[in-house]
């Protein structure tokens, strides 16, 4: 093999610190700490790692999924082309779901000669936070995956009830069409009322109702100008739970208080024909949240601007909505935005779902995922990928399988083993404190696998290891 350059500036970082890290461990014995994120405490645990993220050297993802392969035609052989590899792979991260997400941040520490990891295990489930986007998302479940994530004891109450829920790039785009379509076209023409021909009255309930709407506005805005009756008009209203007395930017209103949407839209079309003085606002904002008023304003400058302030107000409620169900995806544009060199353990699928549920549906083409990928994570090491180009690496894992937890125990023994031991084999030794919640632990007992957190956890020590390994035994970067 003839050597190379190393391929990105982050990855030389990483080796250069990684070689500097060889130490003897400490001991110790404590629970391997990892920070669990839910809904109820993911604002402040993203405004965390947006700082760690953003002084890492390199970060660490894992996946957890409700399925593999939704056949057996479509499981990976070894044997396929790489069109038919990446097909195989669409389909796994087009049916099935991603329910929990590993994130760890790598930081090297000169002062103690060591990485400091900062693992976080989010929670993550597709609800549906937004109308107007289409059906529910629906997902397979393997039996043999939900079976495996049991046997690790995933929480699959938290997943359900407080995990994170998330809109990829396209369906945040689209929603935002949507919105500006609607308004675009509702309010197009703020200046003039349309024509409203006559209400089809398809049933006799109908006809009774808008009579006795009819009749009812009618005697609140006749009211308003009878001084001696407005005090008994007042009462007669607010006699009727349905209506509210109130002012709304300083117009007299009625709030309408449980009406089917088909009896306001009945309101709104009876307003706007016989009322020219009444306006129908349907205003949703954060501050009072949703509100049907019927409001007086004798002026036609008034009534625009009324109308134009509501519309701008309803607007950025809904950008605001649009913005919360955004959730998860936060997480994702933190690490593309930051262009942090991502490590994942034969992430091929991981990185797939990746794009598929927070950046939008999968290109046709391996050759199209590729440069689809390459903009949003332009740095992205695979370490299983790592261990076969190295004919050391090779050796050594030819003695165990090559699952994530073999490869974890087999490079970086010392802490597999909770940072007991002393000498275990390796060339250097890479030391990693974690930090969760400014607490730092220097040792701890064995992480629980297959915890997304922990996972992400293992595949970033690693990576740090292999390349004190690389470059320690080789002087320079053999691949």
């Amino acid at each position: 093999m003839k050597p190379h350059k190393l391929p990105s500036p982050a990855l030389s970082r990483a080796f250069a610190r990684a070689l500097g890290s060889a130490t003897t461990a400490t001991q110790c014995g404590v629970a391997f700490p990892s920070k669990t994120v839910t809904t109820a405490n993911f604002e402040p645990s993203l405004a965390e790692l947006r700082r760690h993220v953003r002084t890492s050297d390199f970060v660490a993802i894992d996946l957890e999924m409700t399925g593999v392969t939704s056949a057996p035609w479509r499981e990976l052989l070894e044997f396929d082309r790489s069109d038919v590899r990446y097909l195989k792979v669409r389909d796994s991260a087009t049916k099935f779901a991603v329910v929990q997400f590993g994130v760890c941040p790598f930081r090297w520490d000169p002062s103690n000669h060591s990485f400091v990891a900062y693992p976080h295990n989010f929670y993550v489930f597709p609800r549906q936070q937004l109308a107007g986007l289409g059906p529910c998302d629906e997902f397979l479940c393997q039996t043999t995956s939900m079976d495996f994530l049991a046997k690790y004891q995933f929480d699959f109450n938290a997943c359900i009830h407080e995990g994170i829920s998330y809109l990829s790039r396209e369906q945040e785009r689209k929603a935002l069409r949507s919105l500006n379509s609607t308004y675009d076209s509702e309010w197009s023409d703020i200046g003039k009322l349309k024509d409203v021909r006559d209400i089809p009255l398809l049933s006799a309930a109908d006809i009774l109702f808008t009579a006795r709407m009819k009749n009812k506005f009618s005697e609140w805005r006749d009211g308003l100008f009878q001084e001696q009756n407005q005090e008994d008009q007042i009462q007669g209203i607010s006699n009727d739970s349905k209506f509210q007395v109130t002012f709304f930017e300083m117009h007299p209103a009625l709030r309408l208080n449980r009406f089917t949407s088909h009896q306001l839209k009945l309101i709104q079309l009876l307003i706007r024909k016989h009322f020219k003085d009444l306006s129908y606002v349907s205003v949703n904002s954060e501050a009072s949240g949703s509100q049907q008023l019927v409001v007086y304003t004798d002026l036609k400058d008034e009534l625009n601007l009324l109308l134009k302030k509501v519309k701008e107000e309803n607007h950025r409620a809904e950008e605001m909505k649009i913005q919360a169900a955004v959730g998860f995806r936060h997480v994702i544009d933190l690490l593309s935005s930051e262009q942090k060199l991502i490590v994942g353990y034969n992430c091929f699928l991981d990185i797939a779902h990746v794009y598929s549920k927070f950046i939008g549906p999968l290109p046709g083409t391996p050759e199209e995922f590729v440069a689809s990928v390459s903009k949003c994570f332009p740095h992205i090491v695979d370490t299983k990928i790592l261990l076969s180009t190295n004919l050391m690496f090779q050796e050594k894992m030819k003695r165990s399988r090559k699952s994530l937890a073999s490869a974890f125990t087999s490079f970086c023994p010392q802490i597999a083993a909770g940072s007991r031991s002393t000498d275990l084999g390796s060339l250097s030794h890479v030391k990693v404190n974690v930090e969760v919640d400014d607490s730092r632990s220097c040792s701890w007992s064995p992480g629980g696998k297959h915890e997304a957190g922990y996972d992400a956890f293992m595949t970033g020590c690693i990576f740090a290891q292999l390349c004190s390994d690389l470059v320690g035994c080789t002087g320079t970067l053999l691949i």
